[in-house]
């Protein structure tokens, strides 16, 4: 017996997708996820199912190959995983991985090659200067997106 496993997006060029799109590519080690950022000016992707081998952030890829098919995830959204009680209050530094949250958005850090964090805010994938320290997050959260009046979870986050 065979598992299809049926994700819901379509194959697009990654330049065609707009700062805050979720996508699955082919990656070194399998398939990638990943959010579409940008920073100074920069599109980058935020690498949402990789860990970076130095605290365990999220990793930033520069120079991205705009040519690259990718499958666009429409309508994903990051959600905290879990009971309320797991969403923990901010303690002053950022949590490696975590989802903050506050003012009506969520953020996530990562962290590129030369080891600067940026912090981004997931909806519209914009650098942020918000310190997210200072907001409460979620260790546990996961990647969902709407399909046929529910959702179908793509990703989720456990805490390193």
């Amino acid at each position: 017996m065979s598992v299809v496993i049926r994700i819901p997006g379509r194959t697009i060029p990654l330049d065609r997708l707009k700062p805050g799109a979720c996508y699955l590519a082919a990656g070194a080690d399998g398939p990638d996820l990943a959010l579409v950022v940008t920073r100074d000016g920069r599109r980058e992707a935020l690498l949402l199912n990789r860990r970076s081998g130095g605290g365990g952030h999220l990793p930033i890829v520069s120079g991205l190959r705009v040519d690259t098919d990718v499958l666009a995830l429409r309508g994903a959204v990051l959600t905290p995983n879990g009971a309320i009680g797991d969403i923990r209050s901010g303690q002053g530094a950022a949590n490696p991985a975590a989802l903050h949250l506050g003012d009506g958005s969520a953020y996530l850090c990562g962290r590129d090659e030369s080891g600067r964090l940026a912090t981004f805010d997931v909806v519209s994938g914009v650098a942020s200067a918000i310190d997210p320290g200072d907001l409460p997050h979620a260790m546990r959260w996961r990647v969902i997106v709407p399909e046929a009046g529910g959702v179908v979870t793509i990703y989720e986050a456990d805490p390193a």
